[in-house]
């Protein structure tokens, strides 16, 4: 007998859900809600957009000739590189990073 009062509860819960969701208010809410959603979609989308015109603007772009000088790059200091090149190394295991080239 008990059984069937968790089974009422759950009818009678629904039933109320139901009615909250297709009142005014709550139509309004969900509208407003999607609109939301919707505007912040498209603004990423244009983002997306707009960077991928650029890259491709930028890979588009006639490749330097192999015997010009290449476009210079970002100055690093000899420790900013070292720090680099350590960072680029595959770590073998049972040593350390950074020591691949050093003589044990």
């Amino acid at each position: 007998m008990f059984h069937i009062i968790p089974f009422a509860v759950g009818i009678v819960t629904g039933a109320v859900i139901l009615k909250l969701l297709r009142s005014d208010k709550t139509q309004e809410g969900l509208e407003k809600a999607q609109g939301g959603l919707r505007s912040a979609t498209v603004s990423s989308l244009e983002a997306i957009e707009s960077a991928s015109a650029k890259a491709r603007a930028r890979l588009a772009e006639k490749p330097a000739e192999p015997g010009a000088p290449a476009s210079e790059g970002p100055h690093l200091s000899e420790a900013e590189a070292a720090m680099a090149r350590a960072a680029a190394e595959p770590v073998t295991p049972g040593k350390p990073a950074g020591t691949e080239g050093r003589a044990s």
